[in-house]
């Protein structure tokens, strides 16, 4: 496992509410590994998103253009309604 993955799960499990650590750290746990490496910094790049904006777009179904411009915003969605 890369260091890139290996920080990015870290970030994911640690997001500073439960819900967030458990839905973005869920979502690390089981696919980083097989994200291409543009997947892995759109990823990056949506960690520094607050838990209050990724929940309302995750868990409230509120719309984010900055966060669904990413490809990879379409998989956390899927891996979201599995979960």
């Amino acid at each position: 496992m890369s260091d890139l993955i290996k920080k990015l799960i870290y970030r994911s499990n640690h997001r500073g509410t439960k819900e967030m650590d458990l839905l973005i750290g869920g979502f690390a746990n089981n696919n980083l590994q097989s994200l291409t490496s543009e997947e892995l910094k759109e990823f990056e790049i949506l960690l520094n998103f607050t838990d209050k904006e990724l929940s309302s777009w995750l868990v409230d179904n509120k719309k984010n253009i900055e966060i669904e411009k990413f490809s990879i915003s379409q998989k956390i969605k899927e891996f979201k309604l599995k979960f």
